[in-house]
């Protein structure tokens, strides 16, 4: 990637991580890079192919391939409970995490843009199967999940818990001590099994 067009790429990443993409201008984008409009529209025709350009990536090909390693993981756990639950809660917290500021970007404008939610759903509808399979397992042959509980059902309560704990953590409150991200994820994994557990 030529040295402007990376300039110009994390200027945006940075800006449309703190104040969204649309409360971010172009002008904005050339201050923080160091590059003129003249140049960011050299490299990406719209604001938005900028957009897809940062985002892409972490839709494109980090989810798929980190959707099967995950799969393959979540096997490996086979019926334990806690251990499932644990695994879950952990490597889904901590992948956000990693991927932070592509992951809030992409979080906020999945609700507002149509082309990155389209390519979110095409995602979704590809990967989604092998998932869902998953966890419909966990609740058709593990003696400790309640018969009344639907495997979307946890899903549900997993992404729910996980991403409100996210915000809170990186959008709302603050950065907390891995100390303390360690306890609260504790507490979520307990809230998680003793809501489906029989």
């Amino acid at each position: 990637m030529p040295a402007g067009k990376k300039k110009v790429v994390l200027a945006a990443l940075k800006l449309f991580s703190a104040q969204g993409f649309d409360g971010t201008s172009t002008q904005e984008i050339a201050k923080e890079s160091g590059m003129s409009q003249a140049t960011i529209f050299k490299y990406f025709k719209t604001k938005e192919d900028l957009l897809y350009f940062i985002i892409a990536p972490l839709m494109e090909n980090i989810i798929p391939v980190y959707v099967e390693d995950f799969q393959n993981s979540l096997q490996a756990h086979g019926n334990n409970l806690k251990s499932f639950i644990h695994y879950v809660v952990r490597s889904r917290y901590q992948f956000i995490a990693d991927n932070r500021e592509v992951a809030s970007i992409m979080l906020s404008e999945i609700l507002t843009k149509d082309k990155v939610k389209a390519k979110f759903m095409e995602l979704i509808s590809e990967r989604g199967a092998g998932i869902f399979k998953v966890f419909t397992d966990l609740v058709e042959n593990s003696d400790e999940v309640r018969s009344d509980i639907k495997p979307e059902s946890i899903i549900r309560l997993i992404v729910s818990q996980v991403l409100v704990y996210f915000l809170q953590n990186y959008k709302i409150f603050g950065v907390k001590s891995d100390m303390q991200v360690n306890e609260d994820l504790d507490e979520i994994e307990k809230l998680i099994i003793s809501a489906i557990e029989k």
